[in-house]
């Protein structure tokens, strides 16, 4: 009998160790989490530092579930936090799990927050040469907020006056915080007086710049990107700023810059600067589709490092079928036409060593037109420089000659044909300086989420330049991006342009701006939900207006676009990741877009931002208009790649127009799909 009894309870001890690591490693269901005891900060803030997270109406099917052995690490989650925040004494416990059945797991947490402790004052010792205001500038905790428990937190603080000293040449600055705390007789909890005692060490100097991995490129094109010579104060920022410089040459895959000799002494330091050549030579081959480029095909060629000068040279292709309603009329995909463009590229980023390029460029290009019914062919050069003003400021300057030749589409009506001239009229010669200044704050080139980008441009043709046409051309941007409580980005841009003839082209009034360099709204990148290009003035018949007894406000079908002098776009987009689709790289956007182009000045009115029109009688006082703003709002699927996201876009417009003729009667679609590569702004 003993030896029974003693089997079986060995038989039954393992067995019992085992249900408990399988139910500490066990997925459980959990049904949602209950804090209690919080008083400085909401449940939902304290959740949302969790790992483990209940369902919600963002993951409506995901089924929510924890591990047992992770519920200490999620305790410690939340003292630490609070402890952070200024409760050097909080205690957080996990007091029960109860089950209910069919939902699963509560968890209750208990919180004991016990007395603040704040920062009543923050004091510098041994700051020279620096100034307090300038060490102040720096550091994110100050008097009234929290003070940390841990000093680790102060690890950001200390890094920013470190990186400070590092900038003024004090190379081995050392920081060290000490807190004093006493008890808040006036107001409850304590009190924290914050002290860093800084040692700033000795000036460096730099001594000897040693080049080193350059196999292709010259010392001469690294050199002059250096920001510091032999002997200079050795300034960090300056170290930064070199290696920026000799990044954004695109010569280099990597850079790196380090002290490799330090004579504490002497206060010198030798510096090495290491590249990692990038092979000059490159060739793209590239295949996509869209809405209007139903095939689309890419290549180029070039060289970043020409005979190891720094000098750049490319060739770059592109053509496509376009398959796109010509005048509102739509074609079969075999009635499409071949667009191109094909660009020869020569930069020299550095003339003589100044901070000035020099551009040249040579394009042919054949660009159809279905709105107003036309394939534009065009040639021509630019010749300028570019250079960066600071960091994120970016100038251009050049002029350039653009010789256009129109033609008739061949599936145009046949009237079109018979009004060609006052469309665009034949081959004409453009000669005109440009000017542009680029302010980048972005995070990021191809996928924002913080940030500000804000462009202007300044065209001046004719004149004295000769050509066909004299007239000024400007535009201004303003892009912003920011994330939102709800996740994701909203994106808002606003974009202003006008243009107007002067001189010889005055008299040609609105027609005085060549047709290639009109405004023109409508589409995938300026206003959804409304086709390629359509908004704005027509060119239209006057005798059919006039049998019709219409003005020029009214919309007709099989009317050119005729592009407008004066622009003005408003769009704002949240972009947000998918859930159940996001490790697809898929996200989704919401977007309300508004915009339009008017021929004069004076054919805006109040009256056009008027948020709905009807698509009714083109006589009556509240149907769409050519001055009207055009809004719509409209949602899209994203599939984000390295280059930008490939998109697909259905707006819904708020002011459908209708285009009544003797002949026939069109509205504008309810619905508008829109299929492109990139953000559309």
């Amino acid at each position: 009998m003993l030896i029974l009894a003693a089997g079986l309870a060995l038989a039954c001890g393992p067995a019992r160790a085992d249900e408990e690591l399988e139910y500490g490693l066990k997925a459980h269901r959990l049904a949602r989490i209950e804090i209690t005891g919080n008083h400085a900060f909401t449940s939902g803030q304290l959740k949302s530092l969790l790992r483990i997270q209940e369902s919600s109406w963002k993951r409506p099917l995901h089924v929510a579930r924890y591990r047992p052995h992770l519920l200490d690490t999620q305790v410690r989650i939340l003292t630490s936090f609070y402890r952070n925040q200024g409760f050097h004494q909080a205690t957080v416990e996990l007091d029960t799990i109860t089950t209910i059945p069919d939902q699963g797991d509560v968890l209750h947490f208990v919180v004991t927050e016990g007395e603040r402790t704040i920062i009543r004052k923050v004091e510098f010792r041994g700051y020279e040469p620096l100034t307090v205001q300038e060490l102040r500038g720096v550091i994110r905790y100050r008097e009234g907020m929290p003070a940390p428990a841990d000093l680790n937190a102060l690890g950001g603080d200390i890094f920013a006056i470190t990186d400070l000293y590092r900038n003024r040449a004090f190379l081995r600055a050392r920081v060290s915080p000490a807190w004093t705390i006493a008890p808040d007789s006036a107001n409850g909890g304590y009190m924290a007086d914050l002290v860093y005692t800084i040692d700033p060490g000795r000036e460096y100097r730099i001594g000897r710049v040693t080049l080193a991995g350059n196999r292709i490129t010259t010392d001469h094109l690294i050199e002059r990107e250096l920001t510091f010579a032999s002997g200079d104060p050795l300034f960090w920022d300056h170290i930064e700023q070199t290696r920026r410089n000799l990044l954004g040459t695109s010569l280099f895959r990597d850079v790196s810059i380090t002290p490799v000799a330090v004579d504490t002494l002497q206060g010198v330091a030798d510096l090495e600067v290491r590249v990692l050549d990038r092979k000059p030579a490159f060739y793209e081959l590239g295949v996509g589709v869209g809405s209007r480029e139903r095939i689309r095909l890419l290549a180029a060629w070039g060289h970043y490092n020409l005979w190891g000068t720094g000098r750049r040279i490319q060739v770059r292709a592109r053509g496509s079928w376009n398959v796109e309603d010509v005048v509102g009329n739509s074609l079969n995909f075999d009635q499409g036409q071949i667009n191109y463009r094909v660009d020869f590229d020569y930069v020299n980023p550095r003339v003589r060593d100044s901070r000035y390029s020099l551009d040249f460029n040579v394009f042919t290009r054949r660009n159809t037109r279905g709105e107003s019914g036309l394939n534009m062919l065009s040639h021509g050069f630019s010749l300028g420089s570019t250079w960066k003003a600071s960091r994120r400021v970016t100038n251009n300057l050049y002029l350039n000659l653009k010789i256009t030749d129109p033609h008739v589409h061949p599936y145009a009506p046949q009237d079109l044909k018979d009004r060609f001239n006052e469309v665009v009229g034949g081959k004409t010669e453009v000669r005109a300086v440009n000017w542009g200044v680029y302010i980048d704050h972005r995070d990021d080139l191809f996928h924002p989420t913080t940030g500000m980008y804000a462009s202007g441009t300044l065209r001046v043709a004719g004149g004295a330049l000769g050509g066909d046409f004299s007239f000024i051309k400007g535009t201004a941007a303003w892009h912003h991006y920011m994330a939102t409580p709800l996740g994701g980005v909203l994106a808002t841009r606003v974009l202003l342009g006008a243009a107007t003839p002067y001189g010889g082209s005055r008299a040609k009034g609105p027609d005085g701006v060549p047709y290639d360099d009109r405004f023109f709204a409508g589409g995938a990148t300026t206003v959804r939900g409304y086709d390629h290009n359509i908004l704005g003035p027509q060119v239209a018949n006057q005798d059919e207006l006039d049998r019709l007894n219409y003005t020029q406000d009214n919309l007709l079908p099989d009317n050119p676009a005729r592009g407008g002098n004066y622009l003005m776009l408003t769009n704002v987009e949240w972009r947000f990741p998918l859930p159940l689709l996001s490790r697809w790289k898929l996200s989704s956007v919401l977007f309300f877009d508004g915009g339009n182009v008017w021929a004069r000045l004076s054919d805006l009115r109040w009256r056009a931002f008027r948020l709905t029109s009807d698509p009714g009688d083109p006589t009556a006082v509240g149907t769409t208009k050519v001055w009207d703003y055009r809004y719509s709002w409209g949602t899209g699927l994203r599939l984000d790649t390295p280059f930008g996201p490939v998109r697909v876009d259905v707006g819904f417009p708020l002011k459908r127009a209708r285009y009544l003729s003797e002949v026939r009667d069109y509205r504008d679609p309810a619905t508008v799909w829109h299929f492109s590569l990139g953000y559309p702004f």
